[in-house]
């Protein structure tokens, strides 16, 4: 992985990637390669919507889109800025407030 990173003044005409889908390379598509892919795959709240997307390629495209374009629309927070939610309805420090005594 050192050997392909990227230069630190890399060529901007150049395509630089990392082959980590020896199966399909180049192709977006609904094979799990990531920790991430693993851990929501045995995570009991989202593995049926792994095992969807898992049998069907469509409805993988159909969500996957859906969330890029919601993710695109909604100009998230980077850094330091923002926070991954424990709960996706409540911000971190309302969330941590009330497991407080």
């Amino acid at each position: 992985m050192l050997h392909k990173c990227p230069d630190a003044i890399p060529d901007p005409k150049a395509v630089q990637y990392v082959r980590n889908d020896r199966g399909t390379p180049m192709v977006l598509d609904n094979k799990g390669l990531l920790i991430v892919d693993h851990q929501i795959a045995t995570d009991k709240r989202t593995k049926p919507y792994v095992k969807k997307m898992a049998k069907g390629q469509d409805y993988f495209f159909k969500e996957f889109s859906r969330a890029i374009t919601i993710l695109s629309e909604n100009n998230p927070l980077t850094g330091t800025k923002g926070e991954i939610r424990k709960q996706c309805n409540v911000a971190n420090k309302h969330h941590d407030n009330e497991k407080e005594p």
